[in-house]
């Protein structure tokens, strides 16, 4: 019996080393498939690592493995053809994904307290799909720098959850961490830069990516802020981690403004009170004794507190300065004006002042992040998540000025794609963003901020020409339009924006023109936001996930934070390392 036994584990060793060697050698990451695809017709498409000619993946990159467990297929003892099996491959992953759409409801607060997550909401989102370029050629949307999303997933997978799939927003995921774009230098205080690699979820598609680079100054940054806090002091603001939170986050703010500016504080509770008037920042001693003296109790009558913010800011309005209302809450209005709709179309109007709205969230539980957003887009401003007293010194220490000044608002995007390279197209992320490609010179449609010093990445899946089936168009009248006459132009990308305080837009253009290669011999800008790009589908249950895995997120992640020594990106792959038993777990 005992031979019998040891002769059955031994077998069973085999048979797994021999599985996961197998898995490791097919894998896309390590082996050339990635770099091989169908025939293109159009030069830009075919891939050139002439520059690399020795591209491997980092090696201490290379080295780790994230074991996903196999499907039952894998037991029944016929593997079959490479064909069959990348497929069944993609199925794995793509239920590993679907696997997170039932998360963990519950988590602790920083008390150690039980907290339930099923009263958090989030908007529901339909994602961007692929557009073929025969039928629309145009790609219009309106940029933005929020981070709201990221620091959220991070809270909840630092609690002990998966994070809650609609929680996870890619273009606020990529676009935490910042990147090596090249500075404006012609004038504009945007620059435009591009990259152009093979997508790492699917092989015979590719990844373009916009970066876009803010100047480090701006006419406004040097003039001073105007600041009026608008602090929910309701009862459900009574949590460790919101209210002592803030006021701690308000004090670090404090500590870094400058002697010319000034601040305000209203706060809402059942009805709303202007707990500071207007103080030089040089009177610290007031501002930090009011703050000390914020107590949670009562109801939340956002709407209330809403109008009188915008009445202080109004008051102590600077034409030379930065006027910005900050709006610290868990988003659960409940008293006077809570709808969506209303409160957005009471803050357009109030936009009109030129103050501008930003909005810190917070909280675990009944945290309103749709609601969060609706008041961001709507108030010219960005929205964050707070959740701790790191990233409080993120926004308010290291990236204050960022965080308060603006390089150009109402941005926009539109890219026009050459459809000799490219048959069809997918915006990633950004969907309530995306505009009519005739909204593009409306300068009455309102867009996005960029503040001063940021970077901005925007990413397009493509599927190349000659792949994939064409769509069944028959026109009356026939039009042929290409995006420029050079044989290696992708795309067309025009950026249209307004100076701070400016109503007239100013537009400059950028033509893609970046060959393709293989995602290991891009900059480490696209790999790194490519394997932000790629948790994010994953997490998010992306129907467009493809052979998204794990182990490419972090193949590519360690490779590039081992050059870069950067603490967000090494905060990153610690949290995605921390996360894998739980999503494997669920699997």
């Amino acid at each position: 019996m005992t031979m019998r036994y040891i002769f059955t584990l031994c077998l069973l060793l085999l048979v797994a080393g021999a599985f996961f060697a197998f898995q490791a050698a097919d894998d896309p990451v390590f082996s050339d498939s990635a770099k091989t695809t169908s025939p293109q017709t159009h030069s830009i498409n075919e891939l050139d690592d002439s520059q690399h000619p020795t591209v491997v993946y980092q090696e201490q990159a290379a080295q780790q493995f994230i074991a996903v467990k196999p499907s039952p297929a894998h037991h029944a003892g016929n593997m079959g053809s490479k064909a069959e099996l990348e497929p069944r491959r993609a199925h794995e992953y793509s239920k590993l994904a679907a696997d997170m759409a039932s998360p963990m409801l519950m988590t602790r607060n920083p008390m150690g307290e039980v907290i339930p997550l099923d009263r958090e909401n989030y908007a529901a989102k339909n994602e961007n799909r692929f557009l073929s370029v025969a039928i629309s050629p145009l790609s219009t949307f309106g940029l933005e720098v929020d981070s709201a999303s990221y620091s959220n997933v991070r809270r909840q997978i630092n609690q002990g959850s998966v994070p809650i799939p609609s929680s996870v927003r890619l273009e606020e995921m990529v676009n935490y961490f910042d990147y090596n774009f090249p500075a404006p230098s012609d004038g504009h205080p945007l620059a435009v830069m591009s990259d152009y690699a093979v997508a790492p979820w699917n092989p015979n598609h590719r990844l373009a990516m916009i970066g876009v680079k803010a100047t480090d100054q701006s006419a406004m940054s040097d003039k001073g802020a105007r600041i009026t806090f608008l602090l929910d002091t309701s009862g459900s603001m009574n949590s460790a981690d919101k209210l002592p939170l803030l006021i701690r986050s308000f004090q670090t703010l404090l500590s870094n403004l400058k002697p010319q500016d000034q601040v305000a504080i209203v706060t809402y509770a059942g009805s709303a009170g202007l707990v500071l008037a207007p103080t030089p920042v040089t009177e610290s001693h007031r501002i930090h004794q009011a703050l000390a003296n914020l107590t949670a109790g009562g109801f939340t009558a956002g709407g209330a507190g809403i109008q009188l913010a915008y009445d202080v800011a109004r008051k102590q309005y600077d034409e030379n300065a930065t006027n910005l209302v900050i709006l610290a809450t868990d988003g659960d209005f409940n008293v006077g004006v809570s709808g969506d709709g209303e409160l957005k179309s009471m803050i357009e109007k109030q936009r009109e002042s030129g103050v501008f709205l930003s909005i810190i969230g917070m909280g675990t539980g009944n945290y309103q992040d749709a609601k969060m957003q609706v008041l961001a887009e709507a108030g010219n401003g960005v929205a964050h998540y707070l959740d701790s007293d790191s990233e409080a010194q993120r926004l308010f220490g290291s990236e204050l000025t960022r965080t308060l000044h603006i390089a150009a608002k109402d941005v926009k995007i539109q890219v026009e794609f050459n459809p000799a390279a490219v048959a069809q197209y997918r915006l990633l992320g950004y969907e309530s963003r995306v505009m009519n490609a005739e909204d593009f010179r409306d300068d009455k449609k309102d867009s996005g901020e960029i503040g001063v010093g940021h970077s901005v990445v925007a990413l397009y899946e493509i599927i190349p020409s000659g792949i994939g089936a064409t769509p069944d168009i028959e026109r009356r009248y026939q039009t042929t339009r290409t995006a420029g006459s050079e044989e290696m132009e992708l795309a067309y990308v025009k950026v249209r924006y307004k100076q701070p305080d400016g109503d007239k837009g100013v537009e400059f253009a950028h033509a893609m023109t970046t060959k393709a290669k293989s995602i290991a011999a891009a900059t480490p800008d696209l790999q790194w936001a490519s394997a932000v790009a790629e948790l994010s589908l994953l997490l998010s249950k992306s129907e467009h996930a493809g052979s998204a895995s794990l182990h490419g997120v972090l193949s590519r992640a360690k490779g590039v934070n081992a050059k870069l020594n950067d603490a967000k990106r090494t905060e990153f792959v610690n949290l995605v390392e921390r996360l894998t038993p739980r999503l494997v777990a669920q699997d």
